[in-house]
């Protein structure tokens, strides 16, 4: 969304990377490549699948060079952000389909780019989880570089380079343009599509670039060369700023600046509030290539790890080495720090196209999660004996979602038993103890969550579906999103509930969701006594800083208080404004550890 002011403009989108920078605009409009549209005569069949694997082939050499580059400016970790398309690129599925169509007379490029838009559509499916979402992007930009090459032998696409510190502005941006940037003199980068889990943003946390995306249409409106801010805590993208302006936004950054030195101190503190009474601060992540953002934030451990990725990444079934290779990895990496694995959470909005499962009237309350795994023991089989393998090499912890019932946690844990036993008659070692878990994010499990508890080592709340769940709200459909709000009575009693039953059991409870980066929300999770909080890596400090700076005897009465309020708008109201009360003292206290 746009506001001006005389000839400033400026446009708000979603913050990705952080940090706040001052320099000219370089709007980056690449020339699509033309993609030639005339079928070829049956003699020119087998040369045009010739130029197709040369095409290919120089287009996987390419990405293996930038892969290097990546691997010797950041690490292996980022570097890996390449392989799913070096993979693509080796996939023989795409070579069929490619084929085929050259068989009927389409020419290499055309033929080409068609099976790469089918394959990123399929990926995309009915997809309103972001994450997936931004993987097509990953997709198209392998199509582009083939594209490219075989429409009229043009040389591989170059890098962009500057003379002049830049805010590159551009539609949206694939891995290997961020890449591939000068990183010298590129000072942001703001993009009109685009998610908060694109590899783009992945990389430019780890370059350490503001970067925003989604900002709609902004090009349209800027020109070359003017002068812009960047603001990566806020989203938002200031085009010819008046001096006024530029004089606020560098006092802004001089506090962001003094703020984040701060909170680096808390690093290696723990989440701990004035009273004594202790957090656990873990990361949601999804692949290897975010961890080293997990200890530069903080956290104490993953909290969550979607597997997901690694069945979406391909055309076909990951086998039990492909999963155990991941696996690993993660855990020995955040040794001896815990690590939860989420076993997959497919169908709804994400599909295996092995399973091909039928197309569902409302995929979202359908056969997904734990009700596929059920439904496909052979998969779930092979993901649970990679788990429990990587188990012997680090501390990892295994969590069922989507549970609605006490019949869907003993069938999973007698499927989990017998690859125990599998594993113990060949000499496989892993942890005998691996503790096990379920997410609570459906209501019923909230309602049941006291003989859910008998079962399991622990709960997971997720907020994000239990919320949507529970009021009958899909947060992305504009009509209904104001409806969905965490502080609606029925979600802190489901919650409440869901704690209260762990408490009584024994065993320990966390969260993982939106409501985990809310201060005004964890002020309430504190006061009900959770044990874990998971969220993004970037959110921990914020975080720890409050859990640091409140007592659990507030907590403790603010919560109580909210119990007796009746709607979501009286206890967002009551909450902001105990919070305000709580932080008048605050402000006049050091970061400091605990005595």
């Amino acid at each position: 969304m746009a506001t001006q002011n005389s000839t400033t403009f400026a446009w708000r989108g979603i913050a990705v990377s952080p940090g706040i920078q001052i320099a000219k605009l370089y709007i980056h409009d690449p020339a699509q490549t033309t993609i030639p549209s005339h079928f070829i005569r049956r003699a020119e069949i087998e040369p045009e699948k010739r130029r197709l694997v040369e095409a290919i082939e120089l287009a996987r050499h390419n990405l293996v060079e930038l892969r290097e580059k990546v691997r010797q400016t950041l690490d292996e970790a980022h570097a890996s952000i390449f392989d799913p398309q070096l993979m693509l690129l080796e996939d023989p599925l795409l070579i069929e389909r490619t084929h085929l169509r050259i068989d009927s007379q389409q020419n290499a490029a055309m033929a080409f780019m068609s099976v790469i838009q089918q394959f990123a559509d399929e990926f995309a499916s009915v997809s309103t989880d972001s994450y997936i979402a931004d993987r097509k992007v990953d997709i198209l930009d392998v199509g582009r570089r083939v594209g490219h090459l075989l429409s009229r032998g043009l040389p591989a696409l170059r890098p962009l380079q500057f003379e002049d510190d830049v805010i590159v502005l551009t539609m949206d941006l694939s891995p290997s343009d961020t890449a591939q940037m000068d990183h010298r003199h590129v000072k942001g980068f703001a993009t009109e599509l685009g998610g908060p889990t694109s590899h783009s943003a992945i990389l430019a946390k780890a370059l350490e670039i503001p970067a925003i995306v989604g900002l709609g249409h902004v090009m349209q409106l800027a020109a070359q060369g003017q002068q812009a801010i960047i603001d990566g805590y806020e989203g938002l993208l200031t085009i010819n700023p008046s001096p006024r302006e530029l004089a606020r936004v560098r006092r802004s950054r001089g506090r962001h600046l003094e703020r984040e030195r701060e909170l680096q101190k808390l690093r290696n503190l723990p989440a701990e509030t004035l009273d004594g009474y202790r957090i656990e601060l873990g990361a949601n992540i999804e692949l290897p290539i975010e961890i080293p953002h997990v200890a530069a934030h903080g956290a104490e451990g993953i909290g969550l790890f979607r597997t997901e990725f690694q069945y979406l990444e391909r055309n076909g079934l990951p086998t039990e080495e492909d999963l155990l290779a991941v696996y690993r990895r993660v855990v020995e990496a955040i040794a001896p720090a815990p690590v939860i694995f989420r076993t997959i959470d497919l169908g709804g909005d994400k599909f295996i196209y092995d399973l091909q499962p039928q197309r569902e009237m409302n995929p979202f309350m359908g056969l997904r999660a734990i009700r596929m795994c059920l439904a496909h023991p052979a998969v779930f089989r092979t993901q649970l004996r990679a788990l429990l393998r990587a188990s012997a090499h680090g501390n990892a912890r295994i969590m069922f979602p989507m549970i609605s019932s006490v019949r869907e946690v003993l069938e999973a844990k007698a499927i989990l038993e017998d690859v125990r036993r599998e594993l113990r008659a060949e000499g496989k070692p892993f942890d005998e103890k691996i503790p096990v878990g379920i997410m609570i994010e459906i209501p019923s499990a909230a309602l049941c969550a006291d003989a859910l508890a008998r079962e399991v080592d622990f709960f997971s709340i997720g907020t994000n579906d239990l919320i949507q769940y529970t009021l009958a709200v899909d947060r992305g459909n504009e009509q209904v999103a104001s409806l969905y709000d965490p502080f609606h009575p029925a979600i802190l009693r489901l919650i409440r509930m869901t704690i209260e039953a762990a408490q009584r059991e024994g065993i320990w409870v966390g969260l993982c969701g939106e409501m985990a980066t809310s201060k005004l929300s964890v002020t309430l999770l504190v006061g009900m006594g959770i044990n874990e909080l998971s969220m993004g890596p970037l959110a921990i400090p914020e975080i720890k800083r409050h859990i640091r700076e409140l007592r659990l005897s507030d907590a403790r009465r603010i919560t109580e208080e909210v119990y007796a309020l009746r709607s979501m708008t009286d206890i967002g109201d009551y909450v902001r404004q105990a919070e305000r009360a709580l932080q008048r003292p605050r402000r006049k206290t050091p970061i400091i550890g605990n005595s």
